[in-house]
């Protein structure tokens, strides 16, 4: 059994296929991953310790509902690097896929560190108050998030249709998630979970302008924007 990035590294030309906006948005990926390490790190050796967030506030919810959403991108990124037809494409599912994985791990790291559970009981995206509330979908899922419909359909397409509707999903995944993480980098109580959220916000913005380029040379357009 060979791993995803062997499966990458048969299947794809990958240093040729890699774009210029590519190569920058890996770096900022690469930015959001030391920035997030050090939150990490203020954890472990108990940074903060005396003032780690309470279980209603901003830095667990944010953690909480941000794990939930990276779980559907990873889906989606994973789908596409392993069906996907256009080299340049699977390969952006697989920086997402593989970015996505490691925020999650680190969410999951922060909410460990504080003697929380990843799961509660209160409702999705509550932490996001003081009129700025971003409301969830008819679908009762989080903005941006596709419905087990679109996921179907996803899993049902080949070949440029693949690629562009896997796009047009990341796309407006990206939208919904931006928000989410904006508030946090405003209004959470750790320093360390601002500033990675800040640098994800930054990340997934610089994302969606590349996909959406690729996407219109693909002859697509971008679905409507979450609400």
């Amino acid at each position: 059994m060979t791993s995803a990035a062997e499966d990458v590294q048969h299947d794809t030309p990958v240093e040729v296929a890699r774009p210029r906006w590519l190569i920058a948005l890996l770096a900022a990926a690469c930015a959001v991953a030391l920035f997030a390490a050090g939150g990490a790190v203020a954890v472990i050796v108990g940074v903060g310790r005396d003032a780690r967030p309470a279980d209603d506030s901003v830095d667990a919810g944010f953690a909480r509902d941000m794990m939930v959403h990276h779980q559907q991108a990873v889906l989606m990124a994973g789908w596409e690097r392993d069906h996907g037809s256009d080299p340049a494409v699977r390969l952006v599912g697989y920086d997402i896929e593989t970015q996505q994985l490691t925020e999650s791990g680190l969410f999951k790291g922060w909410l460990d560190g504080w003697g929380m559970l990843a799961n509660s009981d209160r409702d999705p995206m509550s932490w996001m108050t003081d009129g700025v509330h971003v409301h969830l979908q008819a679908s009762g899922l989080m903005p941006g998030m596709a419905t087990t419909a679109e996921l179907t359909k996803l899993k049902s397409l080949s070949g440029k249709d693949l690629d562009v509707f896997f796009l047009q999903l990341m796309i407006r995944h990206h939208q919904g998630g931006i928000p989410m993480a904006q508030y946090a980098a405003e209004h959470a109580g750790q320093e360390y979970v601002r500033t990675a959220a800040k640098k994800m916000a930054d990340a997934q913005s610089l994302e969606v302008v590349s996909m959406e380029k690729t996407l219109r040379d693909f002859g697509g357009t971008p679905l409507p924007p979450p609400e």
